[in-house]
């Protein structure tokens, strides 16, 4: 399948980026000096909560993909039971890197989640407007302990 670029030539899935890997996490730190070392702190693929509505106040989205030697854009989402978007970040264009062995790290903020019930929820991740991976986060009611 080829999906048409700015110029009017094609773009095949060979050239565009690849998905590696996605997580959710509390914090991400980048290396000052080595700008390709990533470090992502309490990674995350669930939670249980004992009440609703839940608030999460800030949780970033990171994920890896390859090179590429054209630019791209990039957006999150994340999605109820129903697939409803309960969260989007703003669509961000990625330039070309000048190694295409180089990988892209690319990270979202996500600030005041709000879950208002129990069950999956997906973090998708969209390259030039078209969904290319996901990770499944589920949020789990566990009643408070009321014997103490």
């Amino acid at each position: 399948m080829q999906q048409p670029t700015q110029q009017g030539t094609a773009v095949t899935n060979q050239q565009s980026p690849q998905v590696l890997g996605i997580v959710l996490c509390e914090r991400v730190l980048q290396d000052v000096l080595r700008r390709d070392f990533i470090s992502c702190i309490n990674v995350h693929n669930g939670m249980s909560v004992q009440g609703f509505p839940a608030v999460v106040p800030l949780v970033f989205a990171f994920a890896q993909v390859s090179g590429t030697d054209h630019d791209f854009t990039y957006q999150f989402r994340m999605t109820d039971k129903n697939n409803a978007p309960i969260a989007m970040s703003p669509v961000a264009k990625v330039e070309p890197l000048p190694n295409q062995m180089m990988t892209h790290k690319i990270i979202s903020a996500f600030s005041g989640l709000v879950f208002n019930e129990a069950g999956m929820y997906n973090v998708y991740l969209a390259l030039d407007g078209r969904d290319v991976g996901y990770l499944p986060f589920q949020v789990i009611h566990v009643p408070a302990d009321t014997t103490a």
